[in-house]
Order: C-alpha cells, then structure tokens, then sequence
C-alpha cells in the first residue's frame, strides 16, 4: 500500500521509537476507507461520534480539505498509518463561541487509529503534533476541547505540558478547555532532554 510519503508536510525522527513519525493531508481518494474503519472502532465512537457510512466520511474529508480553517492529516510510524489529525483555526470553529480564544491559537483534534498503539504511539505522536503546530509562524497557544469523559487523552495532554482552563458547554459535549503555551511546552521539552541525557 503506497502511504504517499511523497505528500509529508512534516517529519521527524523519534529516538526511543527509532522510528521516523510523519504526516501527510488527509484525501479523500486515499483515505476514506482507513477513516471509515478508524471511526468504528469501540475507543473512538464515544469520543467522535463519526461512526458514519462510507460515503458520509468521504464527502467529511472532502469539506475538511475545501475549508481554509482546517488541515486534515494522517499521522504515521514509518509507513504505517496510526492517526488522524485535524487541525482547525478555533476562532472559526464552533469552539470560539464558548471559550476564551486569542491570537496566536491554533486546535487540533487526534485520533489513535487501532487500539494496539495507543500505549505505544500516544506519546510520541502527541509530541510530534505538539512540536508540528508550534513550528507554524505566529502560533503562540495550542488549544482544545476534548470530552471530560476521555481521561486517558486528558493524561497525555497534562504530560505534554496542557493545562485545563474550565470546562465548558459544547452543542455536544462537556469538553475541558486545554490550553498548551509554547513556554509550557519547551520547558518540558527541556528538562525532559536533561534527565534522558
């Protein structure tokens, strides 16, 4: 199966994988089907609700890539697909009415496709993500607004250095408000580089 490296918009190496993380844009001619199974599975229904018919999920990838507010992507471990990952502009996405949103953020929802790698990728493509969105020009937070109920992505976020502001009322959802500032997040980075020294 051809993972179309050719397309990456970002990589780097991971050295207590040894393995190269990227991501490429999410298409709809490449993708759908992965996308379709993904949203079936028993950790990501609660969570997205997306469990929706093939067709539904193409003509979602396709809104998804026409919207100048959102980047759709696909995370990979070397040539193999473990995530989805869309990142938005929450000042044009229904977050923007219901948290405080400044200058300078940018929101990003992922997905852990099969349940074998989310202990063993989780981190590593958190990370990843994290340092992706900060390498954009002018990004000074990175925002989001996942379920009160989903404790373990909660965890990873605090380890990567998110803080939960409040939580709020979403049209579906009581969602945290996390907040990464690019201090947090490099002064983490840091010690965690001493200590692994």
């Amino acid at each position: 199966m051809n993972s179309h490296s050719e397309l990456a918009v970002h990589t780097e190496y991971e050295p207590a994988l040894d393995r190269k993380l990227w991501a490429r844009p999410a298409l709809p001619e490449y993708d759908t089907e992965l996308l379709h199974t993904w949203m079936h599975k028993p950790h990501v229904v609660p969570f997205w609700a997306m469990d929706w018919p093939t067709d539904w999920i193409r003509d979602y990838l396709v809104r998804q890539n026409e919207d100048p507010a959102r980047s759709p992507l696909l995370g990979y471990v070397d040539d193999m697909a473990v995530g989805y990952i869309e990142v938005y502009d929450p000042a044009r996405d229904v977050l923007g009415a219901h948290a405080p949103i400044l200058p300078g953020d940018i929101g990003a929802h992922v997905l852990i496709g099969d349940e074998e790698h989310l202990g063993r990728y989780s981190v590593a493509i958190g990370r990843a993500v994290v340092r992706f969105l900060f390498k954009r020009p002018g990004v000074l937070r990175i925002v989001g607004e996942p379920d009160v109920r989903n404790h373990n992505f909660l965890s990873l976020l605090a380890f990567l250095g998110f803080r939960k502001q409040q939580e709020i009322d979403l049209p579906d959802k009581r969602a945290a408000f996390m907040v990464c500032e690019r201090s947090d997040f490099e002064r983490l980075s840091a010690r965690r580089r001493r200590v692994s020294a």
